[in-house]
């Protein structure tokens, strides 16, 4: 540079991330093409205890169950596990592709849908079971209509909805900075916080019966633990997470 002067960074200036679909799709690019975050997803280290308290909740073994937002794969392995059929619905190619290559040959895998719009390819009353782990508190605003219209589509006459989500999320407490931009978001991409009550409300709004909304513990590390109970021996445990389960009206 003539004069032997420094280039100027770029003016730093905090703001919060416009969320778009393109947006979305980068972080979560990134995280599935990183091997350190896989066992970081939610499903890969609680979606063994969400099976089996499902299961025992509305039953899942031969039922016609699909896990909507179904990612890498990681809840169905635990459904697989568990002796359940199930089907994925994917919206991201990269990771419907490696959901596939997964379970090939698994006998209770049954098939996968990539949907980059909604409605899906998937039959109207298909599934008797639609199982959304982690997946409300991702979605854009202009996303929420659609996928409870998609889920009612899908569920058959009896069926039910299930759906898993953080308990009262302070989501100031996860965002992060980017050092370049200024540009601040939520690390893992959650867009809302819910309690038991509103997350019955969104459901109800679009045409569900609540038949539980709760919030509950699906487990935690023994460090967790132990702080909890070296703090406050006598507190129950906490109860982080939020099961919800629906049914047509």
């Amino acid at each position: 540079m003539a004069g032997g002067g420094r280039l100027s960074e770029p003016a730093y200036e905090p703001h919060e991330v416009d969320w778009t679909e393109e947006k979305v799709g980068r972080v979560w690019e990134y995280y599935a093409s990183n091997p350190s975050y896989r066992g970081q997803y939610f499903s890969a280290h609680s979606g063994g205890a969400i099976v089996k308290r499902v299961e025992r909740e509305v039953g899942l073994r031969g039922r016609r169950v699909l896990d909507f937002g179904c990612g890498r794969g990681d809840l169905l392995a635990h459904l697989f596990s568990g002796g359940v059929a199930a089907t994925g619905l994917e919206f991201e190619r990269a990771s419907a592709a490696e959901t596939e290559a997964r379970f090939e040959g698994e006998p209770l895998f049954q098939g996968i849908e990539v949907a980059e719009k909604l409605p899906s390819g998937l039959q109207d009353a298909a599934f008797d079971r639609v199982l959304l782990v982690e997946v409300v508190e991702h979605l854009l605003d202009d996303q929420i209509e659609a996928t409870l219209t998609e889920v009612g589509r899908l569920l058959a006459p009896g069926g039910r909805v299930v759906v898993t989500t953080v308990n009262e999320e302070d989501l100031e407490a996860s965002k992060v900075p980017c050092p370049d931009c200024g540009a601040i978001f939520h690390r893992w991409q959650h867009q809302r916080s819910f309690t038991s009550g509103s997350l019955a409300s969104m459901f109800e709004g679009g045409g569900f019966r609540t038949e539980r909304s709760e919030a509950t513990f699906w487990g935690a590390s023994f460090a967790v633990l132990a702080r909890t109970k070296l703090r406050r021996p006598r507190a129950p445990l906490p109860r982080p997470h939020l099961l919800y389960i629906g049914s047509r009206t």
